[in-house]
Order: C-alpha cells, then sequence, then structure tokens
C-alpha cells in the first residue's frame, strides 16, 4: 500500500498536467476553425532597457563595494579584480541602457 502512493501521485500528477494542456489546445485549435483565435503577445515591460538599467546599477553597486573594500578595508588582492569586473559590467549595461533608450529599441529586437 505505500508503494502504491507515490505511484498514483506521478500518474494522476501527469495526467493533470496533461488534460490540462489537451484541453487548451482543443480551445485553440476550435478558435482557429472559428477564426476568432489571437495569439498570446505579452504587454511591453515598460520603457526600452528599463531592465538593463536596475541590473546595470546592482551589479556596478557590488563592484563599487568590493573596490572601496579592497581600498579601505585592506582586505586583499583576492577582492580586488573581481570589483574592478563586475564594476565594469555594470557600466556597460548602464550605457547600453542609455543607448537603447536614445534610439528606442528593445535590446531583445
Amino acid at each position: 500500500m505505500v508503494i502504491l502512493v507515490p505511484i498514483f501521485g506521478i500518474v494522476f500528477g501527469c495526467g493533470i498536467a496533461l488534460l490540462a494542456i489537451w484541453t487548451e489546445y482543443s480551445r485553440d485549435r476550435a478558435l482557429i476553425e472559428k477564426g476568432l483565435y489571437r495569439s498570446k503577445q505579452p504587454d511591453p515591460p515598460g520603457p526600452p532597457g528599463l531592465g538593463l538599467l536596475a541590473v546595470g546599477s546592482v551589479v556596478a553597486g557590488i563592484g563599487v563595494a568590493l573596490l572601496v573594500g579592497t581600498v579601505i578595508f585592506q582586505m586583499g588582492r583576492q577582492t580586488g579584480m573581481p570589483g574592478l569586473i563586475f564594476l565594469c559590467i555594470g557600466i556597460a549595461l548602464v550605457a547600453v541602457h542609455f543607448v537603447a533608450r536614445q534610439k528606442r529599441i528593445s535590446p531583445r529586437d
């Protein structure tokens, strides 16, 4: 009896997932036949490159924190190079944000 519980759980869990996929497929097929189908397109997330600004700022902040920790608190040279790498990546992402915003393009295009 103990061995049947996981088996039924897996079978019914997969069955429910497959039933959901099949019903959505059937619904889409019926809409296509009637000529009412519209593809699902996500709404634009906001101004172009907005995510790049946020990620670039966070990465640049990590880089600055590692560099300040290395210089001021003399943590060692091990943290200096990763700090510089993070800082440069963050600055590059922020620059891409400003270029994308000026050209009104999305980085995904």
